[in-house]
């Protein structure tokens, strides 16, 4: 068993990632990239593009509060902020890669395009970042509203629920699909350890992080994964250990988990001026409703490579914010090199995660991250 390397949330190697591109420190055997084009030619992806639900993606953040670090500037993946439709087209397009290779018959590559496609049609603005705190308060959460939109439940009506009844897509198993509940052929291309999602999610990230020339991408690791000649172990181990690396320097980092803990503790402390019907609105409007959260994310963002700055910014929150209990996640992604990939069956077996939680005060966590 390999197990990677333990780090602190904020450095690898006593690097301080903070202040450094992750592409001075990736995994041993490359990185890997998420294309920016993504052209797909298909009549059912086509019509569920042109849906409102899907539209509205066009408008929610990728990342949540983390997007706010980017100001963009040009059309590189870099150099701009990305949005949930790019990554649901994206994912669409690995899940049409692997059926065609793959040779599966067409009502099962409409399924899995669909499923991918839709999979994250319910997420909210700011995406997982505010979450927790529309989940607390409301009970609702980007799955539960993925499902209402998919059967029709929502004031968007049935135009998707429609398509798919039309093109012969069975819903219930679309939605057991997306909720990774499905135990049938396709099933582990959304349910494993490595699945579609998160291949073309975590290649994202990276991709948002800064340039770097890659030598696989996420369509190609997919073509290989789909042939029937073996399983693409390598490749596996090698976009695992960028999980690990993207997840600890970049999504769970100090000042990121610091981002996500203002932006929620705005909410809760302004919560009378936010409602249910606020998870259904994309980030344009909510913006509009809500200025004065996104205020504070902007000087969040132009704090965030200034230490002085980011002092500054810590003594004007108020004192209940600062007291406020953040859960830390530190998450190791180990790769079991003992266990050998012999088939889909055993992609839960070599690679596995867990995670660890503290809490600190969002107080604290801002001493830490001006220390690192």
């Amino acid at each position: 068993m390999t197990v990677l390397q333990k780090i602190e949330p904020h450095k690898i190697n006593g690097m301080n990632f903070e202040h450094s591109a992750l592409s001075s420190h990736v995994p041993t055997g490359g990185v890997y990239r998420a294309d920016d084009e993504l052209p797909f030619s298909d009549p059912l992806a086509e019509s569920l593009l042109a849906t409102r639900p899907m539209q509205r993606l066009a408008h929610v953040g990728f990342l949540g509060a983390i997007d706010y670090i980017r100001h963009g500037n040009g059309s590189s993946p870099h150099r701009r902020r990305h949005n949930r439709l790019e990554h649901s087209i994206g994912v669409a397009r690995l899940a049409d890669i692997y059926a065609n290779t793959a040779e599966l018959t067409e009502d099962r590559r409409l399924l899995i395009v669909a499923a991918a496609l839709l999979h994250d049609v319910g997420h909210g603005p700011l995406s997982h970042t505010l979450e927790p705190v529309f989940e607390r308060e409301y009970g609702i959460n980007h799955h539960i509203v993925t499902q209402q939109i998919i059967k029709g439940e929502t004031f968007w009506g049935c135009e998707i629920k429609d398509l798919l009844s039309e093109a012969g897509v069975d819903i219930d198993e679309l939605i057991a699909l997306i909720d990774g509940e499905h135990d049938g052929d396709v099933g582990f291309l959304f349910s494993g350890q490595i699945n579609l999602d998160t291949l073309e999610g975590i290649t994202r990230c990276r991709a948002f992080v800064g340039r770097q020339h890659a030598y696989l991408s996420a369509p190609s690791i997919v073509r290989k994964w789909a042939s029937r000649n073996r399983m693409p172990s390598a490749e596996f181990d090698a976009f695992w250990e960028l999980k690990h690396t993207v997840y600890n320097l970049f999504i769970g980092a100090g000042r990121s988990a610091a981002l996500d803990a203002v932006t929620q503790a705005y909410m809760v402390s302004n919560l009378s001026h936010f409602s249910q019907e606020d998870f259904f609105l994309d980030e344009k409007t909510f913006r509009k409703n809500h200025r004065a959260l996104f205020q504070h994310l902007d000087k969040v963002s132009l704090a965030w490579k200034d230490t002085r700055t980011w002092k500054e910014l810590v003594v004007q929150l108020p004192e209940a914010w600062l007291s406020t209990d953040v859960a830390v996640k530190l998450r190791s992604f180990v790769v079991h090199r003992d266990v050998e990939l012999a088939g889909n069956d055993t992609i839960n077996k070599r690679y596995r995660q867990s995670k660890k939680i503290s809490t600190k005060t969002l107080d604290e966590l801002f001493a830490e991250t001006l220390l690192n």
